[in-house]
């Protein structure tokens, strides 16, 4: 036999080149059909996961307008795929997260007057600020359609190019009830990796300061007017504007909406600016405020178009009534003036000072300030005495409600002789703090709205009267409310069961006045305040100015002081629950908390509630104890627009923290 002829090796030749042209196909159907597959599936996964980064972008940003301090976040911009032996995989896809500007980026507010004086010679009419948004957009090799994620309007969307049309991921704040927050983004990011990036929004102008406007005319509606790319129609629909009586959304050209309130107000105007990125400087000072008029002293606050306080700034008074002709503001911008008496006579009871903010060209503002000085509140420099304040104040919660809605501070007597305590006068700095009512139906110490108390135990108190069921509350106005404690008064006020303001006639029951010897000194107590929505405030951090009238001998005077609501003292103390971070991570939502009774008692549960963008509400309680706890809890139901943690101790009292902030 010849081998040439012999052919047997010919089957195993043709199935070697079928089996590796079997295992070609096969890995090329493979890369073509499965690795695409998957690697859209990882990108989708990826999708999900960067909605969360951004939601909480969002919230930092908001959480920063309203808290000043910075809240750093992560973001995941892209992905990538797992690794294969057999096959090949594109280059990771990379996310770009910049910031974008409109063609008309200007957030206004139409038709508005701030209800206090100094703030309404700035804020008159209408303000306005320039903002950006932020703009997520994906570089998927598979998943096309996967949507550009922008923050525009205080709300995050998903915007579909090929639909022109945008599904939201949050709710807005622009407006809720009768508080107006526009925020102002600012500042310059623009990155694009397939990695995480961390993003720190900074407090360029915040926490935002509330100031209080009333319908600059009452016979025309409030317009906040905001560029956002989502439509009216959306907002109206996906949001709690919609069917809200009074309100209406209207497209008012391209990449542009008009909220419209006919409500009547008053509003509270919340403004911050926040910047992104590469952050731009503070804006600089725009007007004056009046903080303090002292026997001695005048203290002015120079503040941005924000109404925050600018540091730096400098003040300039032409008075020769005044020591020092220019002063500059510190931290808190704010400036103190000191006042002599030169001796020339003061006509109508006192003469006008003003104050006048110096601008960057180096000349002074149209805006000022202008005070009245009493000669007989200008120390003279004999050694004649004055009424001053000492110490701190202190904050404390008069109806255990767990809200610390009244404050206290001391005045001493450096007179040589006995003074008198006739009056009280209050005005919260913060024109939406308009109501005071003790919440308690008893009189006396934490019980009345205003309580005075010598250093030798005399007293006194003046109380706001329960005339029908129901609370009854103090209306403190523009201009504020003086509770007298030598005489009964009529006082306007509002009931619980009321409406409007200044339609209840309030009596005061005097508790009689407080003598105050030479050296000596008295408490002055004052709570609770509340806004017009009948909500207690937590007074602490917040400006209230009090004048303390006194009779002195055969004469008369007032000491204005400037108090902030400080620390709870010892004993009083409520715990504190502070929410260190949220996952939303498959169908639930875990919350991490630590919590502490702050030195007072032991705690006993913990309640994490939930608020979805449809409104509906989810709640779970954990029991805990001891005087310190730190845990997770993880509850269940729709993606979480508003997450607050309560924290209960063993003596009832509460403490909540709210994310976003």
């Amino acid at each position: 036999m010849r081998f040439r002829d012999d052919t047997r090796g010919v089957t195993v030749q043709v199935g070697a080149v079928l089996l590796f042209a079997t295992i070609i196909i096969a890995l090329a159907v493979y890369q073509a059909t499965v690795v695409p597959a998957q690697n859209a599936d990882v990108e989708y996964k990826h999708s999900q996961q960067v909605q969360d980064d951004l939601v909480q972008l969002r919230n930092s940003v908001l959480g920063t307008a309203s808290a000043g301090d910075a809240r750093p976040v992560s973001v995941t911009l892209g992905t990538t795929y797992p690794s294969r032996v057999f096959s090949i995989n594109p280059p990771s896809p990379a996310g770009r997260l910049a910031t974008e500007t409109y063609a008309d980026g200007t957030i206004r507010v139409s038709n508005v007057a701030a209800t206090n004086a100094e703030t309404r010679d700035y804020l008159n009419g209408t303000w306005t600020a320039t903002t950006k948004y932020i703009s997520y957009t994906p570089g998927y090799n598979e998943f096309q359609t996967a949507p550009t994620t922008r923050y525009t309007a205080t709300l995050l969307a998903d915007y579909y190019a090929d639909e022109g049309s945008s599904v939201l991921q949050t709710d807005q704040v622009l407006v809720r009830g009768d508080t107006i927050t526009l925020v102002s983004v600012a500042g310059s990011l623009d990155t694009a990796q397939a990695g995480a990036v961390a993003v720190s929004p900074a407090a360029v102008s915040a926490p935002h300061k509330r100031v209080q406007v009333d319908p600059k005319d009452a016979a025309q509606p409030v317009t906040v007017s905001v560029p956002t790319t989502v439509s009216a129609a959306t907002l109206q629909s996906q949001t709690g504007l919609g069917g809200r009586d009074g309100v209406s959304v209207v497209d008012a050209g391209p990449n542009r909406v008009n909220i419209t309130l006919e409500t009547g107000g008053p509003y509270t105007l919340q403004t911050a600016r926040v910047g992104v990125g590469e952050t731009p400087p503070s804006p600089g000072p725009r007007y004056l405020t009046l903080v303090g008029n002292d026997s001695d002293q005048v203290t002015v606050a120079a503040r941005d178009a924000f109404n925050n306080p600018v540091a730096g700034a400098s003040v300039v008074s032409r008075s020769e009534r005044v020591t020092k002709a220019v002063q500059t503001t510190g931290e808190d911008g704010r400036a103190t003036f000191a006042l002599r008496d030169d001796g020339r006579p003061v006509t109508g009871g006192g003469e006008r000072v003003s104050f006048e903010l110096v601008n960057a060209s180096g000349t002074t503002a149209e805006r000022f300030v202008n005070v009245t000085v009493d000669r007989e509140t200008i120390v003279s420099g004999d050694g004649g005495g004055d009424l001053v304040r000492v110490g701190g104040s202190t904050v404390f919660d008069m109806n255990d409600d767990g809200v610390t809605g009244g404050f206290n501070f001391t005045v001493r007597n450096e007179f040589s002789d006995a003074v008198t305590i006739t009056d009280v006068s209050v005005l919260p700095e913060d024109g939406s703090i308009d109501l005071l009512s003790d919440g308690v139906g008893s009189e006396g110490r934490r019980a009345s709205e205003l309580y005075v108390e010598a250093e030798d135990g005399n007293q006194t108190f003046v109380d706001v009267q329960t005339q029908t069921r129901g609370e009854q509350y103090a209306y403190l106005g523009p201009r504020g409310m003086t509770l007298s404690t030598e005489r009964s008064r009529e006082e306007q006020g509002r009931e619980e069961e009321g409406f409007g303001l200044g339609s209840v006639p309030l009596t005061t029951a005097v508790g009689g006045s407080v003598d105050v010897s030479p050296g000596e000194e008295a408490t002055v107590e004052i709570g609770e305040f509340y806004q017009s929505n009948r909500s207690v405030v937590d007074i602490t951090d917040e400006d209230v100015r009090v004048l303390v009238s006194y009779r002195r001998g055969s004469t008369s005077g007032s000491r204005e002081f400037a108090v902030t609501g400080g620390y709870k003292p010892s004993g009083e103390n409520f715990p504190e629950v502070t929410i260190t971070d949220i996952s939303r991570r498959g169908p639930g939502t875990t919350v991490e908390y630590t919590a502490n009774a702050n030195g007072d008692g032991d705690l006993s549960t913990v309640t994490v509630t939930t608020e979805s963008i449809l409104g509906t509400t989810n709640s779970e309680t954990v029991s805990v104890s001891g005087e310190t706890d730190t845990g997770t809890v993880r509850i269940f139901g729709l993606r979480p627009l508003v997450i607050t943690v309560t924290v209960t101790d063993t003596d009832g009292n509460t403490a909540q923290d709210v994310y976003p902030r």
